[in-house]
């Protein structure tokens, strides 16, 4: 009898193991601009690891940014602190594969050197298997279809090198729809929090709001969850960011709300 309970016991143990981790994860997720520096033991990011494990329904798009780029001469590798927290990341979300990690590429509006920028893509992709990013966030996207060919040439080298990628394009407003079909998320909102609203948005059958993903800044310290229902049930965003911080520091802080927004955001979706 002993045997017969423990045997339903351990198989009820590995359903609803396998349940959550099979679980779907939810289709608005979030994108955060994790420039903090992770510091020793990681401490500076284990808001967002712990975030990564504890919310296995979320897709995390996490964004690191060691030094407006890669940093360092071409070919050069992060200090070990970011070698392992990036890779810390990466196994926060290994059971479910809720995390994508994106290496940050400034273009400059496409004004900046394409050999740079591809210097920059470069970089990224030869960094080891443990910490190397998973694809490219192109910071200070264009938006005219004139640069078109500049960004489709970025983006094949984002595929070239590093093979099945993720690729997020910045440009912080809507760009020409031509420019959804070479990004898996074109951020079509960046500022600040009492200047969006959902007619900041344009969303149709060439810019599906799925692609579409919303960043505000100089926000409340807890964002209101009609807001997030907004964003992640009624506009259907793919990702979203919300953070008190100023525009200048934005993205070097943990947000206050961040558990409570985490939270609204699973139940907006529920």
């Amino acid at each position: 009898m002993i045997g017969r309970t423990f045997f339903l016991w351990s198989f009820a143990t590995l359903t609803l193991y396998i349940s959550q981790t099979l679980a779907a994860l939810l289709p608005s997720g979030v994108i955060f601009p994790l420039y903090i520096y992770p510091g020793t033991g990681c401490t500076g990011w284990t808001p967002v690891t712990t975030a990564i494990q504890s919310n296995k329904v979320l897709q995390f798009y996490i964004v690191i940014n060691p030094n407006s780029g890669p940093g360092g001469a071409p070919g050069s590798k992060p200090d070990t602190n970011y070698q392992a927290c990036i890779a810390a990341l990466r196994t926060a979300g290994s059971a479910v594969q809720n995390v994508k990690i994106l290496g940050y590429v400034a273009t400059g509006f496409g004004a900046r050197s394409s050999t740079d920028v591809n210097s920059d893509i470069d970089t990224y992709s030869q960094w080891a298997a443990s910490y190397r990013p998973d694809g490219i966030f192109f910071d200070e996207g264009a938006t005219a279809a004139n640069l078109l060919p500049t960004y489709q040439a970025f983006s094949a080298r984002v595929h070239q090198d590093f093979g099945t990628s993720f690729i997020i394009l910045n440009p912080g407003t809507t760009p020409t729809s031509n420019y959804f079909a070479i990004a898996d998320i074109i951020v079509t909102f960046e500022g600040f929090y009492n200047d969006f609203s959902s007619s900041s948005l344009v969303i149709g059958s060439a810019t599906p709001s799925q692609k579409q993903a919303v960043i505000l800044h100089d926000g409340p310290g807890q964002a209101p969850f009609q807001l997030v229902n907004e964003l992640a049930s009624v506009l259907a965003v793919g990702a979203s960011f919300i953070t008190d911080f100023p525009n200048a520091i934005a993205y070097s802080n943990m947000p206050t709300g961040w558990t409570t927004f985490l939270g609204n955001l699973i139940s907006a979706q529920a």
